[in-house]
């Protein structure tokens, strides 16, 4: 009911003035970052891997927004892609042809640019005959898993946490290198209560005296409970020297980070007091870092420990596995 009211006031021209303005930049530059499309790949400059115009590859890494144009979190998708690598994986990225995944986008209310988004990746991907596509980012995993099939998508998409994870029970990828640190974990909306998998349903809607709506067959519902929340754990216990103590608000019922939604761009006061509530209550469990697997969260917390002079570390739990290889 919420999206569709956002959709509504949108489509009046009623859509708040800092998501226009990025929605304008993201028509004419493909991110919403608001930077030039031309560095989009730039991040990956040093790194020996194939681009989409160059060879082909059946496995894609999506760096997304975030990770491509902040500077601070680019090493987390270097990470990525160097350990899928090494573990024998064949793996790309389209580079400066990347686009943004529209997610963030449909969030604020604009689906008409998830719609114009979804179709030019989904038609970039089968041209380049990808089947899988790995993300590091929980809002582009979001898109990806539970947005694109609606638009016809086929692929196999996977978060880079379940990628990994798929690794080192396939005994491709171990941890040898000892970490001695006590860290809590925080599940991104995207990657958890929204990270469910879309389920298609074809049926009727029925009314019963003309107020109660019912659907035959019923439709599939989305309560959270199926998002991904194990495979982060379990990389983390996987470490040697990791001791993982949980807070209080955890997997469906996480407390959001504050960067979702376009909240951070139109009420930074309101998101930095939500990341600053998380981060205190990662402090109580006497954790020294708080983990995390979307770049939105981290920055969104990184901020806020910055702004509250606090010695809490984050880290992409990309980062802590990199190290541990």
């Amino acid at each position: 009911m919420v999206r569709e009211l956002k959709f509504k006031m949108v489509e009046d021209g009623h859509g708040i003035e800092a998501h226009k303005k990025m929605i304008s930049v993201l028509v004419k530059e493909h991110n919403t970052m608001m930077q030039p499309k031309s560095k989009r790949g730039e991040w990956a400059d040093n790194l020996d891997v194939p681009r989409v115009s160059s060879e082909k590859f059946e496995v894609l890494f999506h760096a997304g927004c975030r990770f491509s144009y902040d500077k601070v979190l680019q090493n987390s998708a270097r990470s990525a892609v160097t350990m899928l690598k090494n573990a024998g994986v064949n793996i790309g990225i389209m580079g400066e042809r990347e686009m943004c995944c529209g997610g963030r986008a449909y969030s604020m209310g604009y689906r008409d640019e998830l719609d114009r988004l979804a179709k030019s990746n989904i038609n970039a991907c089968s041209k380049a005959g990808i089947r899988t596509i790995v993300a590091s980012c929980a809002d582009c995993y979001h898109a990806f898993k539970r947005l694109y099939p609606q638009f016809g998508s086929q692929v196999e998409v996977l978060h880079t946490t379940e990628f990994i994870h798929r690794l080192i029970k396939e005994e491709k990828l171990k941890f040898r290198t000892g970490m001695p640190i006590t860290v809590t974990y925080h599940d991104p909306c995207h990657l958890g209560r929204q990270g469910e998998p879309y389920v298609p349903w074809q049926g009727v809607e029925k009314k019963i005296k003309k107020q109660i709506i019912v659907y035959e067959p019923r439709r599939p519902r989305y309560n959270g409970a199926w998002g991904v929340y194990d495979q982060p754990r379990e990389i983390l216990k996987a470490i040697p020297g990791v001791q993982l103590v949980e807070m209080q608000r955890i997997r469906e019922y996480s407390w959001c980070c504050g960067a979702g939604g376009g909240v951070r761009e139109a009420y930074p006061e309101y998101s930095n007091w939500t990341a600053v509530e998380r981060i205190e209550e990662a402090k109580s469990t006497g954790a020294e870092a708080i983990i995390s697997a979307c770049p939105w969260c981290e920055r969104n917390f990184m901020d806020a420990v910055s702004g509250m002079g606090d010695s809490m570390k984050v880290y992409d739990i990309i980062d802590l596995a990199r190290k541990a290889v």
